[in-house]
């Protein structure tokens, strides 16, 4: 299967190392999904909307999402995200450094698929990642919206 026939993957996270492990982990899990960064909430909603440098993005089918950057929290892209008819089947995990019952609520009832705790050990934060992603594009089955092919299930997709 072609790169442009599998899901994409965005990762939204200010921290620079998060992202670089984050790339480490996939390659390392044999992923060969195309990865798209941004390091803001802005950035994020420009890409998912198709706005001015992302105006050909592609609609990814599966996002990573920082709780904690500066600027737009990732909390409120979910809430932007999860309100719109054509992104709102999208799965996006939330990652975060803290445990915090009250965010992981409030995650939840903003629409978040999946919750993770960004270990500060790297081998479990790499074992993490490689456990989401595989489960997101390998066990999961549910319907998402692909800006391009309409309605199409993840498992015709990895």
């Amino acid at each position: 299967m072609t790169n442009d026939s599998m899901i994409k993957i965005l990762l939204v996270d200010d921290d620079e190392d998060c992202r670089l492990m984050f790339q480490d982990a996939v390659k390392d899990a044999n992923i060969k999904n195309d990865i798209y960064e941004v390091g803001s909430g802005e950035e994020a909603l420009d890409f998912v909307f198709k706005r001015g440098k992302y105006h050909d993005a592609p609609t990814p089918g599966l996002i990573y999402l920082d709780i904690d950057m500066p600027g737009m929290s990732g909390q409120e892209v979910l809430k932007r995200i999860k309100s719109d008819k054509m992104l709102h089947n999208i799965p996006i995990v939330m990652l975060t450094n803290l445990n915090d019952e009250k965010e992981k609520l409030a995650a939840a009832q903003n629409g978040a698929n999946s919750y993770t705790v960004k270990s500060s050990d790297p081998l479990k934060f790499i074992a993490t990642i490689i456990e989401a992603t595989n489960y997101w594009l390998c066990i999961h089955q549910h319907v998402h919206y692909n800006g391009q092919k309409g309605i199409e299930s993840h498992a015709e997709n990895i």
